[in-house]
């Protein structure tokens, strides 16, 4: 482990989980289990405990902003750790009044239990409205039927938090929690071009039982838990694309230095400067943008727009990085040895996963620009940012 690397341990662990991070890295490195979330969990569990959302189970808490760096530290080490820290989607179970949840929230603390968040569907994704899965009201609950697609972590959770319309509600999208045991679910596999630490696939329900207290706030609250989730967990892939480009950087900045052609080192040529000295401002530029939106969200403001722009903009940021890392690095880059082509696959991926930048450019310019000019691209009545804060659980 470099020695940047360990100095952020230090600031950000305690000495023995600092030791188990290392133990881990060392014993898990260049094998098969280096890259699964859930073997990290399982070697260091005080890393799923420190979301501040734990706070009120007595766990080590962090906020936001100090969470940025955790994630930005196993996203220097790769991006299919980005599940290790903190709760994942679990944390949606915290954002709902009340205990219920604490027993699931304790389990997943504890890495005993892992939790996959389904939401796009073949027709809607981060289109809400066009959410299809529908939730029959029936005795003592829910029957929910519907297909989620592309959905990450399915194999490996025990827990699904299902967005489906109530029938016969309007704007009835709701949140439940559905155990991976239930009757009636299919999980068909989906072969991903990168984040491959964790599986990738299709969840269908059929008729699934779910009994109202793994209801997830109350009928109609899933746009509000939605906002609030993803504005967090938009946040925390932002920081783990900037800790990817900063490794990537880390290669250039060394190949620069070490890589000898026409009579002395490459890093020599001031084309090759600038452009290092470009990638290393627009990189602590995003980083900047995200640690705004993370100190946002430990003042509990408003903050969705804030963190779709961090989002959008740092994956562009950090994809940028890595493509030109790889050609400083010439054949060198193109292979899979050295690791940039693995970042630039899974930063592919991340750019994709909770919004496009497109759709979270979209919702940057409906923040600024107004209501009106929103709906008429969308040419459909939307919901009104102002309904969203309404609506905001914190």
């Amino acid at each position: 482990m470099s020695r940047l690397r360990e100095s952020d341990l230090n600031r950000l662990f305690d000495v023995d989980t600092r030791a188990r991070i290392i133990e881990c890295f060392d014993a898990l490195k260049g094998t098969p289990d280096f890259h699964s979330a859930l073997k990290w969990r399982s070697a260091v569990p005080e890393l799923c405990q420190l979301d501040c959302s734990l706070s009120h189970l007595g766990a080590h808490a962090l906020g936001a902003a100090q969470m940025i760096d955790v994630f930005r530290f196993f996203g220097a080490l790769s991006l299919d750790l980005r599940d290790v820290p903190g709760l994942g989607h679990g944390r949606l179970l915290s954002l709902v009044r009340g205990e219920s949840f604490t027993p699931f929230l304790r389990s997943i603390a504890s890495g005993s239990s892992f939790t996959a968040v389904c939401v796009t569907e073949a027709s809607g994704g981060s289109d809400l409205q066009s959410i299809q899965t529908t939730a029959v009201r029936c005795q003592g609950g829910y029957r929910l039927s519907g297909r989620k697609q592309y959905v990450s972590r399915l194999r490996q959770a025990d827990l699904y938090l299902v967005f489906a319309n109530v029938a016969m509600l309007e704007r009835g999208l709701t949140v439940f929690l559905v155990p991976a045991s239930a009757d009636g679910i299919v999980i068909h596999d989906i072969a991903a071009h990168g984040l491959r630490g964790c599986s990738w696939g299709a969840l269908e329900l059929n008729q699934v039982f779910v009994p109202k207290n793994l209801r997830v706030g109350g009928e109609g609250q899933g746009f509000s838990l939605f906002s609030t989730h993803f504005s967090y967990w938009r946040c925390s892939a932002a920081a783990c694309a900037i800790g990817a480009a900063q490794t990537a950087l880390d290669y250039s900045r060394k190949r620069l230095q070490a890589r000898h052609a026409f009579g002395g080192p490459i890093g020599r040529f001031t084309h090759l400067q600038q452009e290092y000295a470009r990638h290393a401002a627009r990189v602590h530029m995003a980083w900047l943008l995200v640690q705004s939106t993370a100190q946002r969200l430990d003042r509990r403001a408003y903050c969705y727009v804030d963190a779709a722009m961090a989002k959008a903009e740092s994956l562009e940021v950090a994809i940028a990085a890595v493509q030109w890392a790889m050609l400083v690095h010439g054949a060198e880059g193109y292979c899979a040895d050295l690791g940039l082509e693995k970042i630039l696959r899974d930063l592919m991926g991340l750019r994709i996963a909770d919004g496009t930048p497109d759709v979270l450019r979209g919702q940057v310019a409906r923040g600024l620009l107004g209501e009106t000019l929103y709906s008429e691209s969308l040419g459909r009545q939307a919901v009104p940012l102002k309904m969203l804060r309404e609506r905001q659980l914190w």
